[in-house]
């Protein structure tokens, strides 16, 4: 099982950006404490829109949570020790929460080669954007991920703790900055990933997913209103993301 996972998780990496000097030998330390530690793994996949049988793509989120995270903690190292320490705490918590389950992930090298199990994925990349920016104001992950959110954030802002009056004003700037780190990452894993998979018949909702992703960089990295950044998500990507690769949507 943990050759299985080691094997499909690099060869996807493989595709992945180099990161510092240091940070492969922390990775690695990290991802085998996970396999030693917690055999029986389980990933609890925060709520959006579409649904998935397998594992692959919440393995793959799993990897993706711990590189950015180092990845931050990495950057800010000489910078700001206290944001430096923050991301590494943030990191362990990540660890001790997949260690605290019973269940395991099934998954299989060569399944990771596959453009549902890539869209997925980053399905999940763009959920944690939205996480993280609107925790970046104090807004609560349920109303990020709701797409229902958005009529009453336009009603009643400061009753979501909508802070419109200064977009710019960011409370939480590590959870910022983590947004811009999964904003990037967004615009490389479609590159990389699903940019293959166009086809003929996809090539219009595919180039509409990839045009959306660098608009929701760009709307993070200008600290744009946050219904503006959930409009980019829920009525652009989201559904484009849906009808060029097939993926099922969550019976409400």
């Amino acid at each position: 099982m943990a050759n299985t996972l080691i094997v499909g998780a690099f060869l996807h990496l493989q595709h992945m950006n180099k990161l510092s000097t240091w940070l492969p030998p922390l990775f690695m330390f990290i991802f085998c404490y996970i396999l030693y530690q917690a055999p029986f793994l389980y990933f609890n996949v925060n709520a959006h829109i579409f649904v998935s049988s397998d594992d692959n793509a919440s393995f793959l989120t799993l990897i993706e949570r711990v590189r950015i995270e180092a990845l931050l903690a990495n950057e800010s190292l000489h910078s700001n020790l206290t944001s430096s320490n923050e991301h590494l705490a943030q990191l362990l918590d990540r660890l001790d929460d997949v260690i605290d389950n019973e269940n395991y992930f099934v998954v299989k090298s060569e399944q990771f080669n596959n453009s549902t199990v890539d869209a997925l994925f980053l399905a999940n990349i763009v959920d944690e954007i939205l996480q993280y920016y609107g925790g970046a104001y104090g807004i609560l992950p349920s109303v990020m991920l709701n797409m229902s959110s958005m009529s009453s954030m336009v009603s009643m802002p400061t009753n979501l703790g909508i802070h419109s009056v200064n977009a710019s004003r960011v409370f939480d700037i590590d959870k910022y900055q983590t947004a811009k780190q999964y904003a990037s990452r967004a615009v490389e894993i479609f590159d990389a990933e699903l940019k293959p998979y166009e086809t003929k018949n996809n090539s219009i909702a595919a180039g509409e997913v990839e045009k959306h992703l660098t608009e929701l960089k760009n709307a993070v990295d200008n600290k744009a209103p946050q219904l503006q950044v959930m409009m980019i998500v829920h009525t652009k990507i989201h559904p484009n993301l849906q009808l060029a690769y097939n993926l099922k949507v969550r019976n409400k």
